[in-house]
């Protein structure tokens, strides 16, 4: 394969650190495991007919998907709150009385 016909060739150079791509990368796995915790509550919700719940669940879920799409490893700034964000909400997530 030619360098032209590389997917690296146009991919440029990256606006980041590698401390920043880790730190981005932290986070979007933080973000995986909340979303995660909200896929389990809303299944549980379901199980239990609450359908009410569920779908505020689903709708959280949803916001969290988002977050995980407008994240970039150049925004340094939104990448440390969003991992300190997601550990605060799994935490509780995980420890409240389903």
């Amino acid at each position: 394969m030619t360098e032209q016909n590389s997917v690296l060739a146009s991919m440029g150079t990256a606006t980041w650190s590698a401390e920043d791509g880790t730190a981005y990368e932290v986070a979007l796995e933080g973000i995986n495991h909340v979303v995660g915790a909200y896929s389990g509550r809303i299944r549980e919700a379901r199980e239990a007919g609450d359908g009410e719940k569920a779908l505020v669940l689903l709708e959280e879920r949803a916001a969290w998907s988002k977050k995980r799409r407008s994240l970039s490893p150049a925004d340094r700034s939104a990448v440390d709150a969003l991992t300190a964000e997601s550990a605060e909400v799994l935490a509780n997530l995980r420890g409240s009385a389903r």
